[in-house]
């Protein structure tokens, strides 16, 4: 009885130490990993060598996103994203979905930056609450659907990105940033949001 009683306390311990463990960050998995190697397996300086690895990785990390807002104006850095937002008039002419020749040069410096820390994308559409005159399209909801795939559709035609990491929303007027009352506000809703979520 007392050595089932032990196993069953053990298996308990175990079971309990695996639930606390899914609460972590990779990083602090990656650590307790390697201190479990160091106890149990031998392997010498295996938490310093993944603690380098993690300090490296926040140092490269930091310069990309140093990099990104000196190289875009409008740029909103969170735990979990990088969010660059572009004004619409920038990459399309009004109600159409076709990118301008010029905005080439930013995309491309989009899907750089992309490269570097393979990540799933996000494109967001969103446009002020001006209702749309277009025989194309029938609401903003639809116009702003159709600028989120064009880029993705570039991203993935021109710059070679992988298509399974890309996904495209179109919000019309319904996630406004700015209240759709004055000329320039309705300028910051008329906006694409390309957002480069963080693998953690």
């Amino acid at each position: 009885m007392i050595i089932y009683t032990d196993m069953v306390s053990s298996l308990m311990i175990f079971f309990l130490m695996c639930y606390c463990l899914t609460w972590l960050t990779p990083a602090d998995r990656a650590i307790a990993a390697a201190s479990f190697s160091e106890s149990f397996a031998g392997k010498k300086g295996a938490v310093k060598e993944v603690m380098g690895n993690i300090d490296r990785e926040l140092e490269r990390e930091r310069q990309l996103e140093e990099r990104i807002r000196q190289e875009f104006k409008n740029v909103v850095i969170t735990p979990g994203k990088i969010q660059i937002i572009l004004p619409s008039p920038v990459l399309f002419d009004s109600g159409v979905a076709v990118l301008k020749d010029s905005t080439k040069a930013p995309l491309h410096q989009i899907a750089e930056i992309i490269r570097s820390i393979p990540s799933s994308v996000v494109v967001e559409g969103h446009t002020d609450n001006v209702p749309i005159k277009s025989a194309e399209y029938d609401s903003n909801w639809e116009l702003s659907s159709a600028r989120s795939f064009s880029i993705i559709r570039y991203l993935s035609d021109e710059e070679h990105l992988d298509p399974a990491l890309l996904s495209a929303l179109g919000y019309g007027e319904f996630r406004p940033a700015a209240p759709n009352d004055t000329d320039e506000n309705r300028a910051k809703n008329r906006r694409i949001e390309i957002n480069i979520l963080k693998n953690k």
